[in-house]
């Protein structure tokens, strides 16, 4: 599938919370959420984790308590399934060249990011099935069979045990021609850093930074009941109409269903001040009844693969609403009493 839309360009802009270029880490669009690039836009927020460090005061309903973000300054975190991991800020949130790389160069152009960058793909990213020439010259430490011209120092995740089919890399450190990739495990998850000589300082301070968490740096639990799939509604219901006001948005991302009711999530950013405000007035204002669906372009008994929860924190309360975008009916913002249609203005 795509790229995550949590993990994209940091840079300030208009954007949306699931893109339909997103990558959806890990994910691509289907039925009515790819047609009409039914998303919820988070105005002036960067697609990625938002920078770490915000404090989203724990509702009743929270696991445990959130885990620390970075504490030095030009450092950020990010989360994937029950680990943290901090990374330097200037490491932007990029798509990482994978096994159809030659589909992307043309006349030789510079294709993949030429600059540190955290990989925005997820595990179920999608690839062409393309047949391009392995360079075949010592150990693939990138993955894909990607030629070295291609390679930048990045980060990037992976589930463990690995889904069949795939490669277990085991945790430690591989050097080869001027990279060394680095891997450790935490909890269900594996962070990777590939990196040149000239980063490795960097690369050994991320992967010494993994840690495990139940919540991560923005409140979002590595487990959540949406991930039982079937458009699970949220369990303890509220009305956003009801909802005045809203100090914080945390944005968590979950593939669905999810793994054997183990962690789940992908990824996940933040929203405060005006942006949290903005957003709540556009759910708000959105048509009952859900929506967009087309329920005749798609298996009746599927859900699609991702989901989103929105932990809306107001005056020290938390409440979660469940966003479904990947399928082609039961798409909307649900609050556990009324499901909303995506519209222009919510997305």
């Amino acid at each position: 599938m795509g790229n995550d839309p949590f993990r994209a360009s940091r840079r300030p802009a208009r954007v949306r919370m699931v893109d339909v270029a997103r990558r959806l880490r890990w994910r691509g669009l289907r039925g009515a959420a790819r047609v009409s690039a039914a998303a919820l836009v988070i105005g002036g927020l960067a697609m990625a984790c938002a920078p770490a460090g915000s404090d989203l005061t724990a509702g009743p309903d929270s696991p445990a308590p959130a885990a620390r973000g970075a504490s030095e300054p030009g450092w950020r975190s990010e989360s994937f399934r029950d680990l943290v991991v901090d990374v330097p800020a200037a490491w932007e949130p990029a798509p990482a060249p994978g096994g159809d790389w030659c589909a992307a160069v043309q006349g030789g152009r510079r294709a993949f990011p030429d600059r540190p960058y955290v990989d925005s793909r997820g595990p179920r990213r999608f690839e062409m099935m393309i047949a391009c020439p392995h360079p075949g010259e010592g150990p693939d430490l990138h993955g894909g069979g990607v030629p070295r011209e291609h390679w930048s120092p990045h980060v990037w995740f992976a589930p463990t045990p690995a889904a069949e089919g795939a490669e277990e890399v085991g945790d430690g450190r591989a050097s080869a021609h001027g990279w060394t990739r680095l891997v450790r495990t935490v909890g269900s998850a594996k962070v990777f850093v590939l990196t040149d000589d000239a980063h490795l300082g960097e690369a050994e301070r991320i992967i010494a930074s993994a840690r495990r968490a139940e919540v991560d740096h923005h409140g979002c639990a590595a487990s959540s009941p949406i991930q039982a799939g079937g458009f699970v509604r949220p369990p303890a219901p509220f009305d956003v109409a009801r909802l005045d006001a809203v100090d914080t948005v945390a944005v968590c991302h979950y593939e669905l269903p999810g793994p054997g009711g183990g962690p789940g999530l992908l990824a996940s950013r933040e929203l405060g001040g005006t942006e949290a405000t903005a957003l709540l007035a556009a759910i708000r204002a959105a048509p009952a009844g859900g929506g967009p669906d087309t329920p005749d372009t798609c298996a009746k008994d599927r859900w699609g693969d991702t989901g989103i929860v929105l932990r809306l924190s107001a005056g020290g309360s938390v409440h979660e609403a469940y966003v479904y975008y990947d399928w082609c009916f039961n798409n909307g913002v649900d609050d556990g009493t009324t499901r909303r249609a995506l519209t222009t203005a919510s997305r």
